[in-house]
């Protein structure tokens, strides 16, 4: 910008400006705020504030929480529970939520929050990308183009419609010769829609009318998980190929847009969930380990290390005060997703853990396993409050819905809805081999489940009785016996 000439008894301006320093700098200050604006750095103004309230707990010697903040390395590489600063995001990052009291543990313990001119000084060198020192280059914002973060409702049912696809390509990515075992399905909690994973894509039907809504397709390998968020308009779908690669993928069913991609494993994904707040993204396989992410950042923030063998299953609760694993081993596990500690381990399974599903109360957890059992577990002390023999041979999966009846199905070739307490109910009547998944529909008078010959049945609970299936496999618009595979497909 050139200096203005004004007229001034005989002189320019611009020539006062340039004569008097100090003139100069004051018009530079009025006219460019932001010129005048210091940059907030870790060694000129962060330093000193941890020295006189961090210190002491989070030094090199001592590293609470392996902690160091003292030390400009040592604070961006965080503690055990991961990164405490994200760049250029504030509200994310663990350090700025702990000085501010949002959330435990905060800083300085037991202690009241620091004085609002020190808080707002952390706040811009984290706004400002971290800057170690006024001649340093500023870190790149970590903070997502995507926000998908939703308030909590008590059930977590959204408010209008119910979400459900608009508009998604109903053309087959791949079409395979023969079947192959369903091993990832799931139903929204409030729309008549049924998830089905496929060969490299994934198909979603109309679970009242059996019709197929669209197809989203799973770049990153083939998919082995699918679930859907606590107000069904997102989907989560986990997968990859086994020994090499492992990913996580969120898609809006109601926009057809995929959102976020989160993980890079070297092995397929066995088992992912997206908090109800859709603020966090749990994963697990065969790494043993549980990782949770941020969906603001895509920044790695937890890494749990408890299981002993691969983790199959895990699932966050409705109230998203917890995060349930299960291993292969027969290893449960609850957590605090909000600072990565254990709360329970949970033992009981002979055998490996098959599946787990939290009541909507979030205070029963039920799961499956190898040894045929399906437990519930009631989370005030961590204890055994049922467990009964569901299907002689292995139980493979069991699932709630919105009434607290479970459905479960196993190596015994049986499909059972039980109650609340473990009664039997109804038995559907199953044909097929080896039934792998079995859900409710959204209202639950309609039961799926998935086999290791690729079949998906449909049945009405009240009487058990088949009302048709879902083509997992369906063939491309182009071949010939797309519409007759429909029209068998509905009884």
């Amino acid at each position: 910008m050139a200096l203005p000439t004004i007229k001034t008894a005989g002189r320019t301006f611009r020539s006062c400006l340039l004569n008097r320093p100090a003139l100069l700098a004051a018009f530079l200050v009025a006219i460019w705020p932001a010129a005048a604006q210091e940059k907030i750095t870790y060694q000129d103004h962060v330093l000193p504030l941890i020295e006189n309230n961090c210190g002491k707990c989070h030094n090199p010697d001592k590293k609470k929480g392996d902690l160091d903040l003292t030390s400009y390395n040592a604070a961006l590489k965080g503690g055990g529970s991961g990164q405490v600063v994200l760049a250029g995001n504030p509200d994310s990052s663990k350090l700025f939520k702990a000085i501010t009291h949002a959330e435990d543990p905060t800083m300085p313990p037991n202690k009241p929050r620091l004085p609002d001119k020190e808080i707002e000084i952390f706040k811009k060198w984290i706004a400002g990308g971290l800057l170690e020192t006024s001649g340093s280059k500023a870190i790149a914002s970590s903070k997502s183009a995507v926000d998908l973060t939703v308030k909590l409702t008590p059930n977590g049912k959204p408010e209008g419609p119910p979400p459900m696809p608009q508009n998604l390509p109903a053309l087959p990515v791949v079409h395979t010769e023969h079947l192959n075992p369903v091993i990832g399905m799931d139903g929204s909690p409030w729309a008549p829609l049924v998830a089905i994973a496929g060969q490299k894509q994934v198909l979603l039907y109309n679970s009242d009318s059996l019709d197929l809504l669209g197809v989203l397709p799973f770049t990153n390998g083939f998919p082995a998980d699918v679930r859907f968020s606590r107000n069904g308009k997102l989907l989560v779908v986990s997968g990859g190929v086994g020994g090499k690669s492992g990913r996580v993928v969120v898609w809006d069913i109601v926009a057809s847009k995929e959102m976020i991609s989160i993980g890079n494993e070297y092995d397929t994904v066995l088992s992912a969930d997206i908090s109800p707040d859709q603020t966090k993204i749990a994963l697990g396989g065969p790494s043993r380990l549980v990782k949770i992410y941020s969906t603001q950042s895509g920044e790695l923030i937890y890494k749990m290390k408890k299981h002993t063998d691969w983790v199959t299953a895990l699932e966050f609760s409705p109230n998203g005060e917890m995060l349930a694993t299960a291993d292969r081993n027969g290893g449960v596990v609850i957590w605090d997703p909000e600072n990565g500690q254990e709360i329970y381990t949970l033992p009981g399974h002979k055998a490996g853990v098959t599946s787990i599903s939290w009541r909507g109360d979030s205070k029963l957890l039920a799961s499956s396993g190898e040894d045929g059992a399906v437990k519930l577990w009631e989370m005030e002390f961590g204890k055994i409050a049922k467990t009964w023999n569901a299907h002689v041979g292995g139980a493979l999966w069991a699932s709630y819905t919105h009434d607290g009846r479970i459905v479960s199905c196993g190596r015994d070739n049986q499909v059972i809805v039980w109650d609340g307490s473990g009664s039997k109910q109804k038995a559907m009547q199953y044909s097929g081999e080896l039934p792998l998944r079995a859900i409710f529909s959204h209202s639950g008078d309609r039961v799926f489940a998935g086999d290791f010959t690729g079949h998906v049945y449909a049945w009405n609970t009240k009487d058990g009785k088949k009302l048709g299936e879902l083509n997992s496999n369906p063939a491309k618009a182009s071949d010939p016996e797309r519409k007759q595979v429909a029209q068998q497909s509905k009884l």
